[in-house]
């Protein structure tokens, strides 16, 4: 999993020089086996341009060494995702695999690529899934591309459980005996068997230790499940950051993942949301000083530490160098030796003074520039 920390972690440990390699993979079919075939070329272009780096042969073979024992490792192939993220200084070898698409791309510089991981930050964040149902009660905690099961301990994990040992545990808040209701499982095997207080007094028992789960991991809650089980729930609800909206059906037949697909496409505005209110912030400042889609402004500002947040265009780079002594941006309409990705310097300068980087398609970017900042002052 990308995070901002992981990203910040390759920051600091970047060298002269630094070599960054995407790759994009494939998890199964025909093509898994030209993923090392694609990986040995780019290892190749790494070579050549560490030779134009002025690095001597020994030493590019030493660097070279621990990435080239992959292509050795079917095992490594058969297990992908979308992408594969490479990162190698002379002290260090470390490797993502990440569901971006990246284009094919080597970098060798004194500092990493970073920018096509800068997706993964905008989307970064967990989120928790309660699937309520009669059968089956599921606590899933996920991000984007994973989920996990949360064990319960102390609350029924089926309405049969709860009845079973309601029988002998009065504690639990329930008495036969009391006026049937409608089935709040209805459409989900839910009978006049099963009244309304022995459905609220069950959910009750399972709010009781979600809650005490959830106000330790203080991440957003959404509910999955029929809308009358999760009307319910709500009533005898006491976190504070169950989502409004929800997954309505019976979760049983949903897979884990399934739910946790459903759930991210709820969430992800909320994580986008601080995206969001930059780019409407940006849009109030259009005219002022403290924004601008100038690249030579912004690499300078993101130098002296000015950048508050900054919008690249996903895929873009823009070739040249910063003189410190004199303040100037130069530009170059394509790599040469000494020069640099402006786009990436200034990301990377944003990230290690505490700003935002939003990487976004260049229909979604502020005015449709390629990049876009707001200054701190």
């Amino acid at each position: 999993m990308i995070t901002r920390e992981t990203i910040l972690s390759l920051i600091e440990k970047a060298g002269n020089p630094s070599i960054s390699i995407f790759l994009p993979t494939h998890e199964k079919g025909e093509e898994v086996q030209q993923d090392p075939i694609r990986f040995k070329n780019l290892l190749k272009q790494a070579e050549q341009e560490l030779r134009e780096y002025e690095v001597k042969q020994s030493k590019i073979d030493e660097l070279l060494k621990e990435p080239k024992k992959l292509l050795d490792q079917p095992i490594f192939w058969q297990h992908a995702d979308k992408g594969l993220a490479v990162f190698i200084t002379e002290d260090s070898f470390e490797y993502f695999r990440v569901p971006l698409d990246f284009k094919e791309q080597v970098l060798v510089d004194n500092h990493f690529l970073i920018t096509p991981l800068i997706p993964m930050i905008t989307l970064d964040g967990s989120f928790t899934v309660l699937c309520l149902s009669q059968k089956e009660v599921r606590l899933l905690r996920c991000t984007r591309i994973s989920v996990n099961t949360i064990y319960l301990e102390d609350a029924p994990v089926s309405l049969d459980e709860y009845l079973k040992y309601d029988v002998n545990e009065p504690h639990l808040q329930h008495h036969s005996g009391q006026g049937k209701g409608n089935a709040i499982f209805h459409g989900q095997g839910g009978s006049s068997d099963t009244d309304t207080r022995e459905v609220q007094n069950y959910l009750k028992a399972i709010e009781s230790e979600v809650t005490s789960i959830m106000r330790k991991r203080r991440d957003p809650l959404i509910l999955a499940g029929v809308d009358e089980a999760m009307a319910e729930y709500r009533k005898v609800n006491h976190y504070s950051r169950l989502m409004d909206q929800s997954i309505s059906g019976n979760p049983d037949p949903k897979s884990d993942v399934e739910i946790k697909d459903e759930a991210w496409e709820i969430i992800k505005s909320y994580f986008l949301e601080d995206m969001y209110n930059d780019i409407s912030r940006y849009s109030d400042l259009i005219g002022s000083d403290k924004q601008t889609d100038n690249l030579s402004q912004i690499v300078e500002g993101a130098y002296y530490g000015k950048v508050d947040s900054l919008f690249v265009t996903i895929g873009e780079q823009s070739w040249g160098w910063f003189d410190k002594d004199k303040d100037t941006v130069h530009h170059s309409s394509k790599k040469q030796n000494g020069e640099h990705d402006l786009i990436n310097a200034a990301a990377i300068k944003t990230l290690s003074q505490g700003g935002n980087v939003y990487a976004l398609e260049k229909e979604d970017m502020p005015q449709t520039s390629t990049v876009a900042a707001i200054f701190r002052y």
